[in-house]
């Protein structure tokens, strides 16, 4: 797991070069920007071995996807028909 999914997981931000989330009611750096690379720091390796280790009991007990089960066609109904109205008499004043 890399620390963007770690920290969107997390709910966390990327502030000041760091990686930060709110973990149990304190804010965790989990990891910070050296040169062009994001290095965890020993706080963040954790939570992301324990997230990682959740992404793997998530993935091995997916199941079976079922087939699309055939519908029966139903008979459309009848259209009404449809009648004209009687034009409104002319009154001539």
């Amino acid at each position: 797991m890399n620390v963007i999914d770690l920290t969107t997981r997390l709910g966390g931000e990327f502030l000041a070069n760091k990686a930060r989330a709110t973990v149990d009611g304190q804010i965790v750096i989990l990891a910070r920007l050296v040169e062009h690379d994001w290095v965890y720091t020993e706080e963040g390796q954790n939570l992301a071995n324990l997230h990682s280790n959740l992404d793997e009991t998530k993935t091995t007990s997916k199941s079976r996807k079922k087939s699309a089960e055939l519908v029966e066609s139903v008979e459309a109904a009848p259209e009404p028909e449809i009648t004209e109205v009687p034009a409104e008499p002319q009154i001539e004043l």
